[in-house]
């Protein structure tokens, strides 16, 4: 790829601009009238990795690619189009417009804001089967597939603006770089439009897997265990559904239901990613990189003695365990490949954090980064996490596309943020939905392996889906 050179924003005077508190309703309502534009939410932290609402409007340039096929659009509104490996197509756009100077800056409060601009988008799924040289299918079929057409494998915006708000304290920021215009672009006042709330009646139309495909996929994952083949491979079920709210009122039903650290809507047109993750993929900050895999749920009884007991109980089970220490092993192995030798270590081997309708197992794995890697080498050394593929992971991920009919798209990809000097922070795309028009896809996922029972399994994805779904009337 020749990288379309694009006159660098992030070269000029970070300005930070203190604000009266503004309200995340009040984003939503003005990225609901726009094509264009993102909201990442932390609603609940219970480890501290999120922590900050972030919003922009009317990115100034973008990068989507398929398979290895590209495009560039620049400030000006041109694009460019060629072909070559995604993530090395990736790299080159981001060193377009990277800088040295450091991702953070210290706010009037003295809180250091951990992202002031740069890209903001996702990394489908099926963007790692270049890359990691997976076997395509022939072709894909069937109305999951085709709602899914024309949505980019890889989907990064870049804005130069943004609202930073401190989620720990409403402090809340404007940030720009003097760009002409800037006094008039403050989206977050426009007059309040009131709307008339749109009434839906939401149903699955379609399902990847029926309930006996399901079982019979658990079935022939444990005979691929048995043999040898696999120790463990992460099952979905993508479920197409119709009838769901814009994505800003979708982003909005969720939120209120499943707060999580990593909340997030990118508006697009005509397909938008609305996601309420609890799981960090990646947190890059200078030399110092992190993962949390999630593995192990149960359901939460809403009472805190009870949870306390489900956490115990979720500790203690064999099988949670040994699929967390798994993940942990490939996630020490992938950060290995870009660490300096030694320092990868498990900070957390297992502890459970609790969200509105589960209990989750998660561990934290992090390391200290050899030399000074890019977004693309990162992501080819890590992408995609270990917790929604299974291991080793090349193999588990050869089962799933046999055993899933359908592309997962920004479902179990990545979602979230890269800035100019390579920090980033990444979410695991579960909880995900991918919007157009009326229709959305939305799957749930779970870990199978040798001990795993099949309705066990099953009934493990509907109390992940519980809050999602009952949000939308199911």
């Amino acid at each position: 790829m020749t990288a379309t050179r694009i006159e660098n924003p992030f070269l000029s005077a970070v300005e930070v601009e203190p604000l009266e508190a503004v309200d995340v309703e009040r984003f939503l309502d003005s990225i609901g009238s726009h094509s264009e534009g993102f909201l990442l939410e932390s609603g609940l932290d219970p480890a501290g990795t999120g922590g900050w609402h972030f919003c922009g409007l009317d990115p100034v340039a973008s990068f989507e690619a398929t398979r290895d096929h590209w495009t560039v659009s620049d400030p000006t509104g041109a694009r460019t189009c060629g072909e070559g490996e995604p993530l090395e197509a990736l790299e080159k756009w981001w060193r377009s417009w990277s800088s040295e100077l450091p991702t953070a800056v210290s706010a009037s409060s003295g809180v250091e804001i951990p992202f002031v601009g740069g890209a903001v988008g996702w990394i489908g799924y099926e963007a790692a089967d270049v890359f990691l040289g997976i076997a395509a299918r022939e072709r894909f079929a069937g109305p999951l597939s085709e709602l899914l057409d024309g949505v980019p494998e890889l989907c990064w915006r870049l804005y130069d603006e943004l609202v930073a708000i401190d989620a720990k304290n409403g402090n809340c920021w404007f940030i720009h770089r003097g760009r002409k215009g800037w006094q008039q672009r403050r989206w977050w006042l426009a007059p309040d439009q009131k709307q008339q709330p749109v009434r839906y009646q939401a149903l699955v139309e379609a399902a990847s897997l029926s309930d006996q495909e399901y079982l019979a996929a658990v079935d022939e994952i444990r005979r691929q265990i048995g043999v040898g083949e696999v120790y463990e491979v992460n099952l979905a079920r993508g479920l197409l559904i119709d009838g769901v709210p814009a994505a800003a009122d979708l982003h909005r039903l969720w939120r209120a239901v499943q707060p999580v650290p990593y909340g997030a809507l990118i508006q697009g047109d005509p397909v938008s990613v609305v996601s309420a993750s609890p799981e960090q993929f990646l947190k890059r900050r200078g030399d110092k990189i992190m993962t949390r895999p999630i593995k192990g749920t149960v359901p939460s009884q809403g009472d805190e003695a009870l949870d306390i007991e489900g956490a115990r109980r979720l500790l203690l089970d064999e099988k949670e365990r040994a699929e967390l220490a798994m993940i942990v092993d490939l996630e020490r192995n992938d950060l290995g490949r870009i660490c300096q030798a030694g320092t990868v270590v498990v900070k957390n081997a297992a502890e459970v954090e609790r969200y509105a309708s589960v209990l989750h197992t998660v561990a934290t794995v992090e390391g200290r980064l050899r030399g000074n890697p890019g977004p693309g080498e990162i992501l080819r050394a890590t992408f995609p996490g270990g917790s929604i593929t299974g291991a080793p992971k090349i193999a588990a991920m050869e089962q799933i596309r046999q055993l899933e009919p359908w592309p997962r798209s920004v479902y179990t990809g990545s979602v979230g943020w890269i800035s100019p000097c390579g920090d980033m922070e990444l979410s695991i795309a579960i909880r995900t939905a991918v919007v157009k028009g009326r229709q959305a896809l939305i799957p749930f996922g779970g870990a199978v392996t040798w001990d795993s029972d099949p309705e066990a399994e099953r009934a493990e994805l509907t109390h992940k889906a519980r809050a999602m779904f009952e949000a939308l009337g199911f």
